[in-house]
């Protein structure tokens, strides 16, 4: 009698045998940034070659200082999408920020002092965002939404719809405010800024424990990661960077008025997404975002300099959006693959 031997999935163990080994080329291809940087250069030579000027250092000093802003918020709303949640409010937070500077500034209050006051506040606002969705499991979108209502009403409360203005000049602002060469002062806070935190998601053990809430927290759970903290300090990180960007606009304009920040926090998830970034968490990388921001400044400078209406930006970024969703879905499924 013959000993019936256990089933054996032998057509999978032979369809895995024949899967042919991933090349360098499909690695490349799967990480987050691939096809950002693609889509950087096509951005790049399309108006080098239909703008006007586009290669000079004026236009090029452009890009960098309209990019720095949104460029330093969005190395935080990177981190709190890989970490799988979303934060619609730091465009007000951004203006509100701005605005409580001045006042403080206005009363004496030194700037170099207006500076950890201020971050404190981020640091108060993005736990309290963050203690919200965790605790009362309340989606992001809508705690987020709904912060984004309240910081601007209360900046449109401190301005009465009118601009502010620093009442004197500081010491500590007007040191902020410089170029070196074609490169100004605010791009140097956000290239730190994407140095620094592209070192924390790949170096060290918080940036697996972002991956790993963001991927599945419940998974995370289970191998003895903090989810909830995690998600917290993200937000915190995520509001804290708002307030620095508001803080460097008072070094460069020296006023703040109702509209600071309208419309930013959709320019900034778009610019993660273009980055590679995956709106279900899990998934993207700081350095694309960095990218992603330079990509959006170039299509506003080039826009500018080709003569096209400026009410088209909205639908271009629209559009854009729509685009980076699926090709990021695409590149992700091969990644995977």
């Amino acid at each position: 009698m013959t000993q019936e031997q256990p089933f054996a999935p032998a057509s999978t163990t032979a369809i895995a045998r024949k899967r042919p080994p991933k090349t360098r080329l499909d690695r490349l291809l799967g990480r987050p940034e691939s096809g950002v940087v693609i889509a950087a250069v096509l951005v790049y030579l399309f108006f080098a070659l239909v703008a006007p000027h586009f290669f000079s250092e004026r236009v090029t000093a452009n890009i960098l200082l309209a990019s720095s802003a949104l460029g330093i918020v969005a190395v935080g709303v990177a981190t709190l999408m890989i970490a799988g949640q979303f934060d619609l409010s730091v465009g007000s937070v951004y203006g509100l920020s701005a605005a409580i500077v001045i006042l403080l500034v206005n009363q004496g209050v030194p700037a170099w002092v207006a500076l950890p006051i201020i971050m404190l506040f981020g640091l108060a606002v993005g736990t309290i965002n963050g203690l919200l969705v965790t605790r009362l499991e309340i989606h992001s979108l809508i705690i987020t939404l709904g912060g984004l209502m309240f910081y601007r009403g209360v900046l449109l409360a401190i301005t009465q719809g009118f601009p502010i203005r620093l009442k004197s000049p500081d010491a500590f602002l007007s040191s902020m405010d410089f170029s070196i060469w074609i490169i100004p002062g605010p791009f140097f806070w956000f290239l730190g800024l994407v140095v620094l935190f592209a070192y924390l998601l790949s170096r060290t053990r918080f940036g697996n424990w972002l991956f790993a809430t963001g991927g599945s927290p419940d998974a995370a759970r289970g191998m003895g990661v903090p989810a909830e903290r995690v998600q917290i300090t993200a937000f915190a990180l995520t509001s804290l960077l708002a307030c620095l960007a508001g803080f460097i606009s008072v070094a460069r304009f020296s006023s703040v008025d109702a509209l600071r920040g309208t419309g930013m926090e959709l320019e900034v998830v778009l610019a993660v997404v273009v980055g590679g970034a995956s709106l279900n968490g899990g998934y993207g990388s700081i350095i694309g975002a960095f990218l992603g921001v330079l990509i959006i400044g170039m299509i506003q400078q080039g826009l500018i300099l080709i003569g096209i209406n400026v009410y088209w930006y909205q639908a271009g970024i629209g559009l854009l959006l729509i685009v980076a969703a699926i090709v990021n879905q695409r590149v992700r499924k091969r990644s995977t693959s």
